[in-house]
């Protein structure tokens, strides 16, 4: 089965082991137009994001990257593109938006949005011919307001209609993965490509367990943040808690490293290297959760098979 990828359509069987989401650059693009290099250097983040990439790369073997990067939280195709062709990874890119409130996407109808995302999905980017290969949705601290309920509408019917698996950012202590999932799967996006992102930043069992019975993926795709949201033991510990009740193929790893940021946070008046490890997973979270108890064996599959069938369900 083939699917998008920034260099060309990609077979799903060579996407090899696969962190499923990640950040080239996540600038804000109206520092990056009014800023200049003060702001962004645009050789200077190649430099730096391809030398994150490449290091991955060349100590863990990954061979894929998905870029978790919405519209409106800076994508840059061409960006990713450059990473892509100096490292000779796949990056697959993302279509959607979210969860700050837009002017344009306020005063645009579910009809607006979609007809806006669809073209971005069937005709690629702008001029640039990139095809995203997956759909990005997000939903913060609030839930599921009446603006997000009619962006996720917009962002589920271009999945329905595309077949591309989505990845939605959620905050698990608003407790919103069920009228997400109820969006989703109303408008008919299939859950088997479906990831419910961020989960790891709960050892709630009971909401994760109730929110995989529907069949979804969940998200262990912040380790980046281990340092200041829930340390590395209890997101550990919960996903081998998980994986000893059976549900080890819904799980996702990933750091949500954006290898160089600027403007996204308050303190970012100038953009700098993110200071996490894209070797993190293998180096640190796979002898922890051998320790637990996972296989070695079943930590590798939950970045390979897992994201290939994410990616070939159907």
């Amino acid at each position: 089965m083939f699917i998008n990828s920034v260099t060309g359509p990609v077979d799903t069987a060579t996407l090899g082991p696969t962190l499923i989401h990640e950040h080239v650059g996540g600038a804000d693009w109206s520092l990056r137009m009014n800023g200049g290099k003060r702001f962004f250097d645009y050789d200077a983040v190649v430099s730096t994001a391809t030398a994150a990439f490449l290091k991955v790369k060349q100590e863990c073997g990954i061979t894929t990257i998905v870029d978790g990067t919405p519209i409106n939280l800076g994508r840059d195709v061409n960006l990713i593109r450059d990473v892509a062709e100096r490292t000779g990874l796949t990056f697959i890119v993302s279509s959607g938006f979210y969860y700050h409130e837009e002017p344009s996407l306020a005063n645009s109808s579910v009809d607006d949005i979609y007809d806006f995302l669809v073209n971005d999905c069937q005709h690629g980017v702008a001029e640039t011919g990139i095809m995203p290969g997956i759909m990005k949705a997000a939903v913060g601290t609030l839930g599921v307001t009446p603006y997000l309920r009619k962006v996720l509408t917009a962002i589920a019917r271009v999945s329905a209609t595309t077949g591309l698996p989505v990845f939605c950012h959620h905050d698990v202590h608003a407790r919103s993965g069920g009228d997400i999932l109820d969006i989703f799967e109303y408008e008919g996006v299939n859950l088997k490509r479906f990831i419910l992102g961020h989960s790891g930043d709960t050892d709630d069992l009971t909401y994760l367990e109730a929110m995989l019975k529907r069949g979804c993926y969940i998200g262990m795709d912040r380790f980046a943040y281990c340092d200041f949201m829930l340390g590395l033991q209890p997101r550990v510990d919960t996903i081998a808690a998980l994986w000893r009740k059976g549900y080890g193929p819904q799980m996702m790893l990933a750091h949500d490293l954006v290898a160089y940021r600027g403007g996204l946070t308050g303190d970012d008046t100038t953009p700098r290297p993110e200071p996490a490890d894209l070797t993190y997973i293998h180096k640190t979270v796979f002898p922890a959760l051998v320790k637990a108890g996972v296989p070695q064996e079943e930590c590798v599959r939950m970045i390979t098979d897992n994201p290939r069938k994410l990616f070939e369900a159907v």
